[in-house]
């Protein structure tokens, strides 16, 4: 077989590439390893209103429910709640919203191959890619993009994996006494050391997960379920569904192209770093790939020229990314005494004023420099030697 593009990963990000590049005109195949595109997805689902706006993506019955608060669960238990009393984020059916883009795709003319996995990269002037399905086969291809998640393995053919970092994450589904528009999140080192656990509400039943930095997720996740004093009382059912566990990349650890290869989505690490959300900004960043593929199409997509997607790329996100992940490496440091320390002051008004004005649900830079600018009034409100614990994680490039 040949074909202008190779999309490996038939999710949001490689179907949203499949789908522009064969509006261009280009002949476009889509290789998805499952029967189905859209299962399986470790994935909360949650998007926020302004990021579907940006994209021009018009919310449709994936539309599972609507999310004005969210509450916050400390080690201490004493649950601090925020909302600006407007719908902030959609929570969707991920299935149904990867299914509409594929098929999305499929009408542009891409061409989409399910149950066929890619097995090898050959890599030279024309690529080709080695595909196992219903029988063996290669399709060669003058770019190939992977969009395969984040243990990519277009990324690991191509050596683009070498520094790459995860969190371990793991979900289920089941019945829980929730509210349906408010998301709640859980903090603590015992069962979600450097991150945190979620029970969010998608139409009659109830995303439970958790991502962690250490220890096997999905035994962390059951043990939550059975011993977080809140979360334990609220789930109704011993029935689980959909048991999903997978990784959560961290951005800035892997490089995103090379010569004839561009990464998009999880398997970019194109990830919101405080909350390891990717629908939004996999697809936002999807589309700067898409544009620097068609000018890199036009002659020969060497490393040189997909060189300029990386640096789209870091001229819309750079500046997310890094004190996105600033934060992060404070955050995985913190004790649970801390952490609570933290969550108390979102009980003051003038802090919670200020989280209200800059908050951004897609986009967390704007807060986190309002927080920085306003440190010198903040601070004194935490003990000095809590600050000098964590100032120097906040520094460091």
């Amino acid at each position: 077989m040949q074909a202008d593009v190779v999309v490996v990963g038939g999710g949001p990000a490689g179907c949203f590439v499949g789908e522009a590049l064969a509006k261009q005109g280009f002949e476009v195949v889509i290789v998805e390893e499952h029967g189905e595109v859209g299962n399986p997805a470790c994935c909360a689902g949650i998007v926020g209103t302004g990021g579907f706006r940006e994209l021009k993506i018009k919310p449709r019955k994936w539309v599972l429910g609507k999310l004005r608060r969210a509450v916050f669960y400390p080690p201490s238990n004493r649950p601090v709640e925020i909302s600006r009393g407007k719908v902030e984020a959609f929570v969707i059916d991920r299935a149904a919203f990867d299914r509409e883009l594929a098929r999305k795709a499929v009408k542009a003319g891409a061409t989409l191959l399910l149950r066929t996995r890619c097995v090898g990269l050959k890599l030279g002037r024309e690529p080709v890619v080695k595909l196992k399905g219903a029988r063996e086969t290669e399709v060669e291809a003058r770019l190939v993009v992977g969009a395969d998640g984040p243990a990519s393995i277009v990324a690991r053919e191509v050596g683009l994996l070498k520094t790459a970092r995860y969190l371990k994450c793991a979900q289920l589904e089941t019945v829980a006494k929730v509210r349906s528009d408010a998301t709640e999140l859980y903090f603590g080192s015992s069962f979600a050391p450097g991150f945190f656990a979620w029970l969010t509400p998608a139409g009659d039943l109830c995303r439970v997960g958790l991502g962690t930095s250490q220890g096997n997720a999905l035994g962390k996740l059951l043990s939550f379920i059975k011993t977080c004093p809140t979360a334990s009382t609220k789930i109704q059912s011993k029935k689980i569904l959909n048991i999903y566990t997978g990784l959560i990349p961290e951005p800035l650890t892997r490089k995103i192209y090379a010569d004839r290869v561009m990464l998009v989505g999880d398997a970019a690490g194109h990830v919101k770093p405080l909350t390891g959300g990717g629908i939004y900004v996999g697809l936002s960043c999807a589309q700067l790939a898409v544009e620097v593929a068609i000018d890199a199409l036009g002659s020969e997509p060497t490393a040189k020229k997909l060189r300029a997607y990386e640096q789209a790329v870091m001229k819309r996100f750079g500046r997310e990314f890094e004190l996105g992940i600033r934060v992060r490496r404070i955050f995985e440091r913190m004790t649970d005494e801390d952490l609570n320390s933290i969550f108390e002051l979102l009980r003051k008004e003038d802090v919670r004023a200020l989280v209200h004005k800059n908050f951004d649900f897609d986009r967390h830079e704007k807060l986190l420099r309002a927080l920085l600018i306003n440190a010198p009034r903040l601070l004194p409100l935490l003990e000095l030697k809590k600050i000098l614990k964590y100032s120097r994680y906040l520094l460091k490039p």
